[in-house]
């Protein structure tokens, strides 16, 4: 690709003509310079070039933000693999829970390991027709525990700020569409699911469900379409699949900002991060909400909760924006979509 033939083409510069005197410089100095390498310098090779980094990223951005060819699954067969999902999901649940009789696990225990059995399924045939590896898909290039160390505190620093915000939009969504008690009866099957079910949540699903939708659906999505298009679409994909309008619209807010971490860093490892800590507060509060009486809502908390809350997102914010946009090397290990 573009890149990968300038920086040969630097390379082989450097080998011809580091012996070679130059007027005015260095040839280091006149790479840096933007100034272009005079061929009868640079013995028989007769190479002449520019190095402009600006350029080159001017004409990465170009080229990532063109469409691709087609690979699978574009647009259309996500939502046909959110159809088979819903299908599956339906099947695997209702044999789990018959076996959960047998063997006395509890329903919310039950579903919650038909919902991340289905999963699997689903993934496992996605990701055979994709033709892709675990390691492409989880981190294609760099280390795990090095995006750890980078991205943990960010994200553990923005996820009361996506709580906050969430909640104000899922209260504008429950005055349209009243939930009629939905929310107690949630708040009393975590109470009752026990600890696998809340390690199923927290911990599994994450790990399963960023690797479906932002593995293998944004990756092809970021092949085909303008990373805004294509993390917009995932995001929908994302939201639908959660099967009510309640979680929709959460779960597109919190979509855009997963497909946004693996299009800056092409790694599973922020977003399930961000996926896992979500999951985990929701739980928390859900399963401590107090019984009978009136539900309450985001509003409802103390003015001290906000301000830590929003100091909280906007630190986290801060700090992601300067790993992904600012600070040098921070995608050094993450190549580019368009050039694999």
């Amino acid at each position: 690709m573009p890149n990968k033939l300038r920086n040969n083409e630097a390379h082989l510069v450097f080998q011809v003509c580091r012996r070679t005197p130059m007027s005015g410089g260095s040839l280091t100095s006149h790479m840096r310079a933007g100034r272009d390498i005079p061929a009868n310098r640079c013995g028989d090779a007769g190479i002449a070039m520019r190095h402009n980094d600006k350029a080159d990223q001017k004409a990465n951005k170009k080229m990532r933000a063109k469409p691709g060819k087609y690979c699978f699954p574009n647009l259309l067969e996500a939502f046909f693999v959110v159809v088979a999902l819903y299908f599956v999901e339906m099947i695997v649940n209702a044999i789990v829970v018959q076996l959960s009789y047998l063997v006395h696990i509890r329903p919310m225990a039950a579903y919650s390991i038909g919902r991340v059995l289905a999963y699997g399924l689903v993934f496992c045939v996605v990701l055979h027709h994709s033709k892709l590896s675990y390691r492409e898909l989880f981190q294609g290039r760099g280390s795990v525990r090095a995006t750890l160390g980078l991205f943990t505190l960010p994200i553990a620093l923005l996820t009361p700020g996506m709580l906050l915000v969430c909640g104000v939009i899922n209260v504008g969504v429950e005055k349209l569409f009243p939930t009629g008690g939905l929310t107690q009866d949630a708040s009393d099957m975590f109470a009752q699911a026990g600890l696998g079910s809340f390690i199923l949540i927290c911990l599994i699903a994450p790990f399963v469900e960023e690797m479906l939708y932002r593995g293998i659906l944004l990756r092809s999505f970021l092949r085909q379409y303008p990373s805004g298009t294509a993390i917009a679409h995932s995001a929908a994909v994302f939201g639908l699949a959660h099967l009510n309008v309640y979680q929709f619209v959460g779960a597109l807010i919190i979509g855009l900002v997963l497909g946004k971490l693996y299009e800056r860093t092409r790694s599973l490892v922020p977003g399930i991060l961000l996926h896992m800590f979500y999951n985990t507060a929701v739980v928390v509060i859900t399963v401590n909400l107090p019984a009978g009486g009136k539900t309450p809502n985001v509003f409802d908390l103390p003015a001290i909760w906000w301000v830590v809350g929003l100091a909280s997102g906007a630190a986290g914010t801060l700090m992601l924006k300067h790993l992904l946009w600012h600070a040098p090397g921070t995608r050094a290990g993450a190549a580019p979509v368009t050039d694999e």
